[in-house]
């Protein structure tokens, strides 16, 4: 469910193919094969926010949503 979360935002944002490349590279940045909860999504989202542009902007919306899902916010990066 976590991934498909962020898999909806992406497409939504920049359509299926940039979309993959993107997730692709994030989570091979993250060390990470998918995205299996709350804290995994804010990591996402941190990493989109500091690659700024409108990556950033894309990751805002998913570090909310992961935060009101109950990433720890241990986890959190800095406000974008």
């Amino acid at each position: 469910m976590s991934q498909e979360l962020v898999w909806t935002k992406l497409v939504n944002f920049m359509g299926p193919s940039r979309a993959h490349v993107l997730m692709d590279e994030v989570l091979d940045e993250l060390g990470l094969t998918e995205l299996r909860n709350a804290d995994d999504r804010l990591r996402f989202a941190c990493a989109l926010i500091e690659r700024g542009g409108a990556n950033r902007l894309i990751g805002r919306t998913i570090a909310a949503q992961a935060r009101l899902h109950g990433a720890s916010e241990i986890v959190g990066c800095r406000p974008g």
